[in-house]
């Protein structure tokens, strides 16, 4: 029947695994209160101010964390923050009290930054030099910077209200306070209303690069340039406002209130969704992986990426073509990956050209570089070479391929 040419799937709909799951560490005794990955460590604070770290033993059959390092007493208050500053040798971390300094690899404590008594958030930016470390507290934004030993005082803003969050993006700040967005640049003290987040309490987060963040307004993730001004013309829809993302390449992770949701920006699909009551989560790039903290602040688990041709596979026999050649296209300098491309753009514009999405079809075809013409020309029953065997991946063309389907199919 007509009915089988018009089987054409989507982006949108979840057909494979972006990232496996996995359990890192079960029924902490002490609430976890902040995370953080340090090169193949993981960090965990609890709420009794002790900090342990974790790493992967290599050669286990199942996949298998053990505490390498603790320190019972690493705050006297909770840390709620925490960056590893590998390049300054030091992690930042921000109790219920204060922002701490201590030193790597020993954890000794270097500093209190007893200005920031109260501070609620905290960013610090390694890409400007020398490093910025930029502290919410109270209607304040207090900006230190390093001075080769330390942080020192530089400069001192003053905000409408609280702020909830904070992102660098290239020389600026965006601080989220109460409602609002607000774009501040220490350097020389300008600072740019933004939008409200609406129905969304305020959640912001800088991409790679540095030069572009997404904030949240309702349920969308908006794209701002570090200007302040919107850098695509789409946004990123979430089934809810995001508490928390993270960026792994090629995907984006979202926590959500009940789930954890996983999109590719290029096609605004979700390709995942994970029932998790996550509330905190930190990224590990180099290990395509992050880590999140689940289940009433208790458990640890990893999500680890899939292998890229796996997914390539299963995104292909699901049909999900504008996922699958996006990361195709994404992954182009995998040689695994580029091997598939070819076949992944011919599968694609075969469905197309059957769902006489002509144009299209044959753009996609004249990017694959195998292609034999004569296939191109099996695909028109009256330009077809009846000597010529197409290869198995032609389809037969659509039964009512003539008329004015057919002019629009040769003028393409």
């Amino acid at each position: 029947s007509s009915s089988e040419w018009k089987t054409f799937k989507g982006g949108a709909s979840m057909v494979h695994s972006a990232f496996h799951i996995e359990p890192v560490l079960k029924k902490s005794a002490s609430n976890i209160t902040a995370l953080e990955v340090w090169g193949s460590k993981v960090m965990v604070a609890t709420e009794d101010g002790a900090l342990q770290i974790l790493q992967e033993q290599p050669g286990a059959h199942v996949v298998e964390f053990e505490v390498v390092d603790q320190r019972r007493q690493f705050s006297k208050k909770p840390v709620v923050q925490m960056q590893v500053a590998d390049s300054l040798g030091v992690v930042v971390s921000l109790t219920t009290d204060m922002v701490q300094i201590n030193e790597l690899p020993s954890f000794e404590m270097s500093a209190q930054l007893l200005k920031t008594r109260g501070a609620t958030v905290f960013a610090l930016s390694l890409d400007l030099t020398p490093a910025v470390l930029c502290c919410g507290a109270k209607k304040k934004l207090l900006f230190f910077r390093w001075d080769g030993s330390g942080f020192t005082e530089w400069r001192e803003v003053s905000i409408p209200d609280t702020p909830t969050c904070l992102s660098w993006c290239g020389d600026a700040i965006c601080v989220g306070a109460g409602k609002k967005y607000h774009l501040v640049t220490p350097s020389d003290g300008g600072e740019k209303s933004l939008f409200d987040s609406n129905t969304a309490p305020p959640t912001s987060f800088t991409l790679p690069g540095n030069k572009e963040m997404l904030l949240q307004r309702d349920n969308i993730s908006v794209f701002q340039d570090a200007g302040g001004r919107p850098s695509r013309k789409y946004g990123l829809c979430w089934t809810e406002p995001p508490v928390a993302l993270v960026f792994v390449f090629p995907y984006l992770i979202a926590v959500l209130p009940k789930v954890v949701e996983v999109q590719l920006m290029e096609t605004q699909a979700t390709v995942q969704s994970m029932s998790l009551r996550a509330s905190r989560i930190a990224a590990a790039p180099g290990a395509r992986a992050a880590f999140l903290v689940a289940n009433n602040c208790v458990d640890v688990y990893r999500l680890r990426a899939v292998a890229m041709p796996r997914q390539v596979d299963a995104l292909l026999e699901g049909e999900q073509y504008e996922t699958c050649l996006a990361l195709c296209n994404l992954c182009a300098t995998e040689p695994a990956i580029a091997a598939k491309a070819d076949g992944v753009r011919r599968s694609y514009a075969h469905t197309l050209f059957l769902n006489y999405q002509f144009d299209k079809a044959l753009a996609l075809l004249a990017q694959a570089p195998s292609l034999d013409p004569r296939d191109t020309l099996a695909l028109f029953p009256d330009l077809a070479d009846p000597s010529y065997t197409p290869s198995a991946q032609v389809p037969a063309p659509p039964p009512d391929l003539k008329g004015h389907k057919l002019l629009r199919a040769q003028v393409a």
